[in-house]
């Protein structure tokens, strides 16, 4: 259901006022006149103060000055439609929060897509805080993270614990969980999929094809073309270097910093 609009009219002649009130109405969009202003210093009291209202038809001429000396004046965070008799001051209005720029006498068409494109930037504004609030939101929840993984094994599961993990590495397209007793079982995540559900101050992917626990990491030694080497207190069959590239941000993971 649309909102209804609540309108502000800035216009100095009764007439004009009393006809573009008319091509409002015969819009048929929900709305109510918030205030008609026919005067400069009736105009930059209100916008002083007032806020509730959501549009502004705003002529350019009135009885005392022109509305740039209201707009000079005083902030109007609202669109402004102009609507005028001259066209010489167009390129002024665009300087403004304008909406749309009518020439007098106006036409129920021209009202008609003037409010259309009033309702299509609020659409996108509320798409745009919904986006923004669901970013909020997402930054304030904490991200989840696996505890636990099933391995199934013919007809048994078995749950292991992310505590109890050494590793994780991917060999001929297939990616392997082993366990700290040496054990070892074959996943259905691949690594890139584990980077995401695995808590990373606790697991880092040091290479292609190989994520490690942080727990099982006894020292670290240079290794030829500025890598690393990884090692353990028992032996393992896999190569445990960080690739070049991936130096920085393992140092900062094992020092803690994200």
């Amino acid at each position: 259901m649309v909102d209804s609009l609540k309108i502000v009219i800035v216009e100095d002649e009764p007439i004009s006022t009393a006809y573009l009130k008319k091509l409002i109405r015969d819009t048929r969009k929900p709305h109510s006149i918030m205030a008609e202003i026919d005067s400069v210093n009736d105009a930059l009291q209100f916008f002083g103060v007032a806020e509730n209202f959501d549009l502004v038809f705003m002529d350019i001429h009135l009885g005392d000055g022109t509305c740039f000396e209201i707009l000079n004046a005083v902030q109007i965070k609202k669109p402004i439609i102009f609507c005028t008799t001259f066209d010489t001051y167009a390129i002024d209005a665009f300087n403004y929060n304008s909406l749309d720029y009518i020439l007098k006498p106006p036409k129920l068409e021209d009202i008609q897509d003037a409010l259309n494109k009033y309702w299509s930037l609020k659409a996108i504004e509320r798409q745009s805080y919904v986006q923004r609030t669901d970013q909020m939101v997402s930054s304030f929840t904490p991200p989840s993270y696996k505890k636990r993984f099933l391995i199934r094994n013919e007809n048994r599961i078995t749950l292991i614990e992310t505590k109890n993990i050494f590793c994780f590495y991917s060999d001929n397209s297939s990616t392997y969980l082993v366990e700290k007793c040496g054990a070892k079982h074959l996943v259905e995540y691949t690594l890139d999929k584990l980077e995401g559900l695995l808590h990373p101050e606790y697991f880092f992917r040091i290479n292609r094809k190989v994520t490690i626990s942080i727990d099982v990491i006894q020292s670290v030694k240079d290794y030829p073309n500025h890598r690393l080497l990884i090692e353990l207190e028992n032996d393992f069959d896999l190569d445990l270097v960080v690739s070049r590239n991936r130096v920085k941000d393992f140092k900062n993971w094992l020092k803690g910093i994200a």
